[in-house]
């Protein structure tokens, strides 16, 4: 992922969160000439300074063959995003529109592990405590059985970790709060997620008046 150094987050806490809040990710391998992608729910578990990704492809998928191989993979997660006006800018015709965004982008090597666990931490992770709360527990044994037959879980131990925040960091600050109140006032959810997230990046560096576009 390309990453210009304005827009760099080196917090794993960071990009952490963003997986947590945006779980629902894109699973990417090579396969010869052609590139396998699955989009899917994934956690991320970190112990200490080492990160890896969590979840479970059916048995069908071309990637069941890719974890069972141990294949080397990228997992992307899409944080807040939305497109901004060059019209919010202070001098709006001396640049132009662009799209701001959070996305995390990991890369290691797969690894076949227990489908029970990992069915079982990802419904835990989105039921929640509630009394109705689903649990894998419930499932009779046949049923289980079943449906454990049909996947293929996997973990990726993370190699290399970026963490990308686009969010108006080369653009001053009067810029900026005028992004953010245009935001806010959007009607989209996720334009007010975008603002918001803005609003949380702390000290942003100075604008450079003749700094390029950037993606």
């Amino acid at each position: 992922m390309y990453v210009p150094p304005a827009f760099r987050r080196d917090d794993l806490a960071w990009a952490l969160e963003l997986i947590a809040s945006y779980p629902f990710g894109t699973l990417i391998t090579v396969d010869g000439d052609g590139v396998v992608t699955t989009f899917l729910p994934m956690l991320a578990r970190r112990d200490g300074a080492n990160v890896t990704i969590l979840g479970h492809v059916a048995r069908a998928n071309p990637h069941a063959c890719a974890i069972e191989a141990s294949a080397r993979a990228t997992v992307q997660f899409l944080g807040p995003h939305a497109y901004v006006s060059a019209a919010w800018y202070e001098r709006p015709y001396d640049t132009v529109p662009t799209w701001n965004y959070g996305a995390v982008v990991a890369e290691g090597r797969l690894r076949a592990i227990d489908g029970y666990d990992v069915v079982d931490a990802l419904s835990r992770r989105f039921e929640g405590d509630g009394p109705q709360a689903w649990r894998v527990q419930g499932l009779t044994a046949d049923v289980l059985e079943a449906n454990l037959r049909g996947i293929v879980a996997f973990e990726l131990a993370v190699e290399q970790l970026h963490a990308k925040a686009k969010l108006s960091q080369n653009r001053t600050a009067a810029d900026r709060a005028r992004v953010i109140a245009h935001l806010d006032a959007s009607a989209r959810a996720g334009d007010r997620a975008c603002a918001a997230a803005m609003r949380a990046l702390s000290d942003p560096p100075a604008a450079a008046p003749d700094e390029p576009p950037t993606r």
